[in-house]
C-alpha cells in the first residue's frame, strides 16, 4: 500500500488532511475486510453476523441503512484528523518509511475515535450524525453499544499488526499499553462530562481537565504513537510530539466552543446554537465565574431551566458574555494552547533535525504540515 503524495506543500488545511486520506481509508477497509477471518465461521449465522459489520460500514459512511453501497452513503469518511496526525508525526520523526510502518497505528487511532463516537451518541442522546440517523437510532442502543465494542477490539488488533511492518514487538506492546491508557482517559473524560450536567459549581479548571481527557487525550496519543514509531530510540521526540497533540486537542475544543456561540451561523447552524442548547462550554463557565452577581443570577436562570433557550434569552446571554469578557477570556485560553503546541512542535522539529543528516531525512515538510493545523485554528477562531 503506497502512502500519499510526499511532495505536497500547501497552506490549505483540506489538502493537508487529504495527504494520507486514501491510504488511511484503504487501511480501514482492509481492517474491516479481515475482521471476519479472525473469528470462527458458521454458515448458520453468517447473514446475521455480517450485519454487525454492516452497521460499522454504515457508521463510517460506506453503506446505507440497508447495507447497500450508494452514492449518498459513500464516504462522509470524517476528517481523518487523528490518523493524519499519526502519520505526519511518524514522517517528521523517521521519514517516509516510518509513515508507512505507522499505518496500522493510524488506522487503530481512527477506529478508537469512531468507537467513542458511537458510545457518545448513545450517552448524549444524539439522533443525527453527518446528516444521517445515528447507529443507535437505527438499530437500538444495545446493538450500537455492541458495535462500538467491536470497533474497540478491532482497533487493538490492528495496532498489534505493527509487528508485521517491522516495528519491534517490545515497542508494539508499549504502544498498546499507551492506547489502552488513552481509552481509559476517554472514559474518564466522558464520565466527567456527563457528571457536569446540571451542576452549577463546574469551574474553568474542572472543564479544562475534562476536555484534556475527552478531546485532547486521543490527539496526544495519535502524535505520540507516530513519533515513537518514527524514532523508537528517541523518547524525548515522541514525548514532545505527544505534547503537541495534547495542546492541539485542547485548542480544537476551545475553538469549537467559541465558534458554537459566535460563529455557528457561518457553519450552517442556528445562530448561537450552543446557547440555544444550553451547552456548558468554556465561555459560559468563564461567564458564570466572572459575571456580576445580577448577571450570574440571570445566566443561571437561563441555563438551568428545562428546555432550549428562546431568542430573548439568547440575546440576554450574549449581552452578559460581552459585559464579563467571556469571549476574550476563552480566546486567551486558545492562544495559550496554540503557543504550547507551537513550542512543542518546534522542540520536536529541532530534535528530529539532529538526526536528519545521518538518516537522510527531511522533517521540515511534515513539521510545516503539522503547523498548518495551528494556523487553521487560529485564523478560524479569531477572524
Amino acid at each position: 500500500m503506497t502512502l500519499g503524495n510526499r511532495a505536497l506543500r500547501t497552506t490549505d488545511i483540506s489538502a493537508v488532511l487529504d495527504r494520507y486520506r486514501a491510504s488511511i481509508e484503504a487501511g480501514m477497509r482492509e481492517a474491516l475486510a479481515s475482521a471476519s477471518a479472525l473469528t470462527t465461521q458458521s454458515a448458520a449465522t453468517e447473514d446475521l453476523r455480517a450485519s454487525l459489520y454492516g452497521q460499522i460500514d454504515y457508521h463510517l459512511g460506506w453503506r446505507d441503512a440497508s447495507f447497500k453501497l450508494s452514492e449518498s452513503a459513500q464516504g462522509h469518511g470524517g476528517k481523518l484528523l487523528r490518523p493524519t496526525l499519526t502519520l505526519l508525526a511518524a514522517e517528521l520523526a523517521g521519514g517516509d518509511a516510518a509513515a508507512e510502518r505507522a499505518l496500522p497505528a493510524a488506522v487503530s487511532v481512527e477506529l478508537i475515535h469512531n468507537f467513542s463516537l458511537i458510545h457518545d451518541d448513545i450517552e448524549d442522546g444524539d439522533e443525527m450524525r453527518h446528516h444521517r440517523p445515528t447507529l443507535w437510532r437505527n438499530w437500538g442502543q444495545a446493538q450500537a453499544i455492541n458495535t462500538g465494542d467491536a470497533l474497540f477490539a478491532l482497533a487493538r488488533m490492528r495496532l498489534l499488526g505493527l509487528t508485521e511492518r517491522g516495528v519491534d514487538a517490545g515497542l508494539t506492546l508499549r504502544l498498546v499499553r499507551r492506547v489502552d491508557a488513552t481509552c481509559l482517559e476517554l472514559c474518564e473524560g466522558q464520565h466527567l462530562d456527563m457528571s457536569f450536567e446540571g451542576r452549577r459549581d463546574v469551574t474553568v479548571a474542572m472543564y479544562l481537565d475534562m476536555i484534556a481527557r475527552k478531546t485532547a487525550a486521543l490527539m496526544r496519543c495519535a502524535t505520540e504513537l507516530g513519533g515513537r514509531i518514527g524514532a523508537p530510540r528517541h523518547e524525548k521526540l515522541g514525548e514532545r510530539l505527544g505534547a503537541f497533540g495534547r495542546a492541539l486537542g485542547l485548542a480544537f475544543q476551545i475553538r469549537d466552543d467559541l465558534l458554537g456561540i459566535w460563529k455557528a451561523q457561518e457553519l450552517g447552524k442556528s445562530a448561537a446554537g450552543d446557547v440555544r442548547r444550553k451547552k456548558m462550554s468554556l465561555p459560559v463557565i468563564h461567564a458564570l465565574e466572572n459575571a456580576s452577581a445580577s448577571d450570574r443570577n440571570a445566566l443561571t436562570h437561563i441555563y438551568f431551566r428545562p428546555g432550549p433557550a428562546n431568542e430573548d434569552q439568547i440575546a440576554e446571554a450574549l449581552e452578559i458574555f460581552e459585559r464579563c469578557g467571556a469571549r476574550p477570556r476563552a480566546l486567551d485560553a486558545l492562544r495559550e494552547q496554540l503557543h504550547a503546541a507551537r513550542a512543542a512542535l518546534d522542540d520536536a522539529l529541532n530534535l528530529a533535525q539532529r538526526n536528519a543528516a545521518r538518516e537522510h531525512l527531511e522533517p521540515a515538510a511534515a513539521a510545516q504540515a503539522l503547523g498548518e493545523f495551528l494556523a487553521y485554528i487560529s485564523a478560524d477562531a479569531e477572524s
